[in-house]
């Protein structure tokens, strides 16, 4: 009589429940969700299902507001006429996935909801990888529009809200709608010592603190100096898994022949500043990645400055 083995995925499915449970948490708790940035649209949630992994996505340019005509009682006066008109951007999926081997998997998943929360763990994971690579672009993006005066403010002094406030006015109509301030981890602790506005996440009753107004978002690829605004709905965002987004890989001899687990994790993210075409390359590495984002050339600008939804401010205190 054969013996079969028993497996992970045999245990009540439990690949598929960690699908499931992970993206639930990883929802619930990224940053640039929660913090309103994201937006997202049916064209960049089917380019994260699948298919190619860079498209061009249609978008219209605004009418302008001072584009109408006031009715006369000549009927033979014809009125001005315009047009809607279009265009398009490039976006990219990233294609990613990550593996983490053990000698104790089994027992792990089979009760990661009671022991360690392996779901939590790897929530966590997925959304400081989103997180990185949407500061990534950013740092492409300000180098890309370092010399637009609209959107680019850099100023011999210290902090300043005032300079800030001049920021968003670029805004014009959409001014009220930046309430993201992107700041270091020094310089949120900073913000936090000045009692000046500054209002704790448990008192604001969100998980953001708050200052002067704006929700605080914390990034290394910041400096203390530096302060990057953000409109609601600025960021182009999709998320999607693939059809096997956990598998579990047994290796009898590993752990010299005690036996171990690899644990693989697969997910893609489409990521990026609306209004902004992406013109660089896919990569194929993670050093790559971080590479092509970052670069000034792989950004190029086509929304209007008015409704372009990030500034970036520099205080030089000389």
């Amino acid at each position: 009589m054969a013996i079969t083995n028993t497996t992970i995925a045999g245990l009540a499915g439990s690949e598929r429940k960690m699908d499931v449970r992970v993206t639930a948490i990883a929802q619930e708790t990224n940053e640039l969700v929660q913090s309103g940035l994201t937006a997202s649209s049916e064209e960049v949630q089917a380019l994260a299902n699948g298919g190619p992994r860079k498209v061009s996505l249609d978008y219209l340019k605004p009418i302008s507001g001072e584009a109408f005509n006031v009715t006369t009682d000549n009927i033979n006066q014809e009125g001005d006429v315009g047009s809607i008109e279009g265009g398009t951007y490039s976006a990219m999926r990233l294609d990613l996935n990550y593996a983490l081997a053990t000698t104790d998997l089994t027992q792990i998943v089979t009760q990661y909801g009671k022991q360690g929360d392996l779901a939590t763990a790897l929530a966590g994971h997925r959304n400081a990888i989103t997180k990185s690579l949407y500061f990534s672009a950013v740092t492409g993006v300000r180098a890309a529009l370092a010399s637009n005066a609209a959107i680019t403010h850099e100023v011999a002094t210290d902090w300043d809200m005032a300079v800030i406030y001049d920021a968003i006015a670029t805004a014009e109509e959409w001014s009220s709608l930046f309430n993201v301030m992107m700041v270091s981890h020094g310089r949120y602790a900073k913000l936090q010592a000045k009692n000046d506005g500054f209002v704790a996440p448990s008192d604001a009753n969100t998980r953001f603190a708050e200052y002067q107004g704006f929700q605080l978002v914390k990034s290394n690829k910041l400096t203390d100096d530096e302060a990057v605004l953000g409109r609601t709905g600025s960021i182009g965002y999709g998320e999607a898994t693939p059809q096997q987004a956990f598998e579990i890989e047994r290796k009898a001899n590993g752990a010299n022949g005690g036996g171990g687990d690899i644990l693989h994790s697969r997910f893609s993210r489409v990521i990026f500043p609306l209004g902004m075409d992406y013109k660089g390359v896919i990569p194929t590495s993670a050093a790559q990645v971080k590479t092509v984002l970052e670069a000034g050339a792989s950004w190029s600008k086509v929304a209007p400055d008015a409704q372009f939804g990030l500034r970036f401010i520099k205080f030089n205190d000389a």
